[in-house]
Parts: structure tokens; sequence; C-alpha cells
């Protein structure tokens, strides 16, 4: 076994001081075509639409890993003390942030849906095109838009 250089201690050491990755800013990017990309990494030369900047966390408390998603509602049971708690202007930033993104999914879905509808119904005059995947795309953006909207219910 090789004998660690210093480039892997300091390594190793900026990790320890800097801490997880667990909280990083979210940038998102719109390419020429419209697609919409978030990332938690800049890309450089490229002014991002929107920043979501790193919320500090609260001090004293431990993060749990989020559970799976399950078609089981969960039940109604009295939240520990020892949970960490979000005050309420906190909370309504980020229903807000979140309401923002989705109401954007939302649009850009909608202007996608109205392109593969057009290009499934140009594509009855075009001789070999592919029309099953023509009309899955269309009933893929149908199907965003159903679920984004479901989601904006349940923050509205």
């Amino acid at each position: 076994m090789r004998a660690p250089t210093r480039f892997h201690l300091l390594a190793v050491l900026v990790g320890l001081t800097t801490g997880s990755a667990a909280h990083a800013e979210i940038y998102k990017f719109v390419d020429e075509n419209g697609h919409v990309t978030y990332t938690s990494i800049p890309r450089p030369g490229v002014k991002p639409q929107l920043v979501i900047p790193d919320l500090p966390p609260a001090t004293g408390t431990v993060t749990k890993p989020a559970a799976k998603a399950t078609s089981i509602p969960a039940r109604k049971t009295a939240t520990p003390s020892h949970f960490p708690r979000v005050d309420p202007g906190t909370q309504r930033k980020r229903d807000d942030m979140r309401r923002q993104l989705l109401e954007e999914e939302l649009r850009g879905e909608q202007r996608n849906l109205t392109a593969a509808r057009a290009e499934l119904a140009g594509a009855g005059r075009k001789p070999g095109t592919d029309l099953s995947r023509l009309t899955e795309a269309v009933r893929m953006h149908e199907k965003n838009i159903e679920m984004l909207n479901k989601e904006l219910s349940r923050i509205r």
C-alpha cells in the first residue's frame, strides 16, 4: 500500500473542514430548445435564470434521509419534541419557491405539449413517420402536466 501524498492529505483536510455537500445552491438553465435543467453546478459563461440560495441548516438539528414514497397514507401522529422545526416564514419561502418552480415547469410542459400535438397533426402528411413515437410523446407531456397540476394543488 502506498503512503498518502500531501495532495491526499490536503484533500482529506479540505473535506473535513468544508463539511458534506448536502447543502448547495440550485441553478436553473434553459437552453435554446427550451429544455430546463436544474443543477447544483454553475455553468461557466452562462447566467442562470434562477438561483435558489442555500438555506443555512438550523443549529443543533439532525436531518434524516427522506422516506420512500408509498401509496399508503401516513397516519396522523404528534411530532416528537426533538424533531427539527422550521419557522413559518422559512416554510412560506420554501413553499413559494417550490410553487414558482412547479409553475415554470408546467408552462414548459404546456409549450412542449403544444409542439408535440402540432408535430403529430403534421405527421399524417409525411410518409414513414413513426406515429406511435409521436403519440407517446403527447401522452408523456399530458401526464407530466397532470402530475404538475396535482403537485401544485397540494401547496396552494
